[in-house]
């Protein structure tokens, strides 16, 4: 099996191989990739001979996101990386696994055996969407939502955001630490405009983020209901059409495929 390392610190490079020779003898590295220029030239000419990537989201010259938007990813990634829950619950979407630095070798052997579980069932004729991980993480760290509080403009950051909710004809922001913002945007615009790693429309009033996430009941009516940190104003029931596209985004996968 061949493999490929973007690690632009020698340190970790060699962990990670060390790692890896322990764990799969029969994989072989064959090129470790300090810089975005490097990798899309590499992957150029060799890519097609690629079964697994490890891959630092922070190289020399750039964050590795501008290299999938340049290239054409057709291997499957196992990202390593220092970066927060939020750019990660991006990456588990469409990636095989991140893994936190430094590298455990547990860690290390359960996104290997996820490797194996899944490379049977890949399509090799499917390239990894990996523009939209980039979308998801820019959004999730560059959006900011324009409010009114007190007869003052306001802002809210995406990240501090718990849930987003229509009462009164007035859609509001709840932050984690329980302020109230509300907003220029109609809950629809809201809904496109998140991040949907994070964010969840569980019915025509309410958006949460999978953070303020205390508890899940069932509900009657084959429905659920959620007990949110802080608590919410307004009803939180996921809707009954709406239950099985909920149960699929907390598991991670693509609320438009489940």
């Amino acid at each position: 099996m061949n493999s490929i390392i973007f690690e632009d610190e020698k340190l970790n490079a060699d962990r990670l191989i060390q790692l890896l020779e322990g764990l799969v003898p029969d994989l072989k590295v064959l090129r470790v990739i300090e810089s975005i220029d490097e990798g899309k030239k590499w992957l150029t000419a060799h890519g097609s001979n690629i079964d697994l990537a490890f891959m630092d989201i922070q190289l020399s010259d750039g964050n590795c996101f501008e290299l999938f938007q340049q290239a054409e990813i057709r291997m499957p990634v196992i990202f390593t990386t220092a970066y927060d829950k939020f750019a990660l619950q991006a990456f588990k979407v469409h990636s095989i696994d991140y893994l936190l630095k430094p590298v455990e070798r547990s860690a290390l052997e359960r996104a290997l055996q996820k490797f194996n579980y899944f490379k049977p069932k890949a399509d090799p004729g499917t390239a990894l969407d990996l523009s939209r991980i980039a979308e998801a993480f820019y959004r999730q760290e560059n959006t900011r939502f324009v409010g009114r509080a007190n007869n003052q403009i306001a802002y809210v950051k995406s990240k501090d955001i718990a849930c987003v909710y229509y009462a009164d004809g007035i859609t509001r922001a709840v932050t984690h630490t329980g302020k109230k913002v509300p907003l220029d945007y109609s809950l629809d615009q809201m809904d496109k405009m998140l991040n949907k790693t994070m964010f969840f429309r569980i019915n025509r009033k309410m958006i949460i983020c999978i953070d303020a996430i205390v508890k899940i009941n069932s509900y009657y009516n084959s429905r659920l209901v959620l007990q949110l940190n802080p608590e919410a104003d307004t009803d939180t029931v996921v809707s009954r059409e709406r239950v099985a596209l909920f149960k699929g985004w907390l598991e991670g996968r693509d609320a438009g495929t489940v």
